[in-house]
């Protein structure tokens, strides 16, 4: 299941100066490894420089599409290697390796709702919350849905032409608000980036939006997802369970040095730590005072699934079968699965002798 696939590119297209759209091929023989959910994540290895590279980008397309490809829009990031090649060097029916679709950014949905969903996107985090929102309007004929989508510019605004063929498609049902951050506009509510304010003051605009009962999907800088979760959650009092988030890179958390304090306050054992990976175990020795699991495991060259190492993704998520870990940071795993026993490998350290892990989940 942690198998890389190789895929053909069959679309490599620039949607703004700093961004393309890239899709995939799924041949007949990989449809049933490739199917994926909504808000999904597709992962990426490449050699660059002589360098393996791994990276994570969010699927746009959405399930009810039925499409026998996979898009994927790719930033251009400064310094990117990765986002770099796709955007400067990647060309029509390259081959690609692939991992089939992972992550939990999504939500389930019942033809006979009423609902309204409620995207926050900024930037190219648009990618994850677009398929989302197609997917629920699909799926839910009599539900609606909103998009509050922030850029610099509205030359900056991605994934703009398909997002205004979806709102002629569903007639009324999906409304798109675009703001911008360095430019005027002759209203200023749509000026300006996604914030907890700026959030208050289009609710008090859009009164149809029933702020306590609607879904939300969160996707854009690390500190907009937070301020606007806190906001809806704390301030709305939204049940947590309608306010769905992905985060592209780890926040700047303000107890991270608490953080450390309990990493350093966990007992110095040595544990022999056992890791299942397609139905075969591994076993090392490991200090709980060292390197993660994850990182002892690569060291060990096992073939363990990873992408970001930061506690962002879910890529490298396992199931604790026997003993305990700490895990330091976890931007991914929902409370839920947290409670099931379910643990972000590059943030865990051992805290008993012995431990397992099944990362075959």
């Amino acid at each position: 299941m942690n198998s890389f696939y190789k895929l053909k590119t069959v679309k490599v297209q620039k949607d703004t100066d700093e961004a393309v759209n890239v899709a995939v091929e799924i041949p007949d023989e990989l449809k049933d490894k490739f199917r994926f959910k909504q808000g999904q994540y597709l992962n990426f290895r490449m050699m660059i420089d002589g360098n393996e590279e791994r990276r994570s980008y969010s699927i746009c397309n959405a399930p009810s599409e039925k499409s026998n490809t996979l898009e994927v829009l790719v930033k251009l990031l400064e310094g990117g290697k990765v986002s770099g090649y796709f955007n400067e060097h990647l060309h029509m029916d390259e081959v690609l390796e692939v991992m089939p679709p992972m992550g939990g950014f999504n939500t389930t949905y019942h033809p006979s709702n009423t609902k309204t969903y409620v995207g926050l996107a900024a930037g190219s985090g648009i990618s994850p919350v677009l398929s989302n929102i197609k997917e629920s309007l699909y799926q839910e004929p009599n539900s609606k849905a909103y998009l509050f989508y922030s850029n610099r510019s509205m030359n900056h605004v991605m994934k703009k032409a398909e997002i205004d063929k979806l709102v002629e498609h569903f007639k009324g049902r999906l409304n798109v608000v675009y703001l911008v951050s360095r430019e005027k506009h002759e209203d200023p509510i749509f000026e300006g980036r996604i914030s907890p304010e700026k959030l208050n003051h289009l609710f008090e605009r859009y009164t149809d939006i029933d702020v306590k009962e609607a879904t939300y999907f969160i996707c854009g800088p690390a500190e907009m997802i937070k301020g606007i979760a806190d906001y809806l959650k704390k301030e709305k009092k939204v049940p947590a369970i309608q306010v769905l988030f992905e985060y592209f890179t780890a926040p700047d958390e303000e107890n991270s040095e608490e953080m450390s304090d309990e990493f350093k306050a966990i007992a110095n054992i040595e544990s022999m730590v056992t890791v299942i990976i397609d139905d075969d175990e591994y076993s090392f020795h490991l200090n709980s005072k060292k390197e993660s699991i994850l990182d002892k495991a690569l060291k060990d060259q096992l073939p363990v699934p990873f992408a970001c190492k930061g506690g962002v993704c879910c890529t490298c998520k396992a199931e604790v079968l026997e003993g305990e870990v700490f895990m330091e940071k976890n931007f991914a795993l929902t409370e839920e699965e947290v409670a099931r026993g379910y643990v972000l490998t590059c943030q865990c350290h051992p805290t008993t002798n012995v431990v397992m892990l099944n990362y075959d989940v």
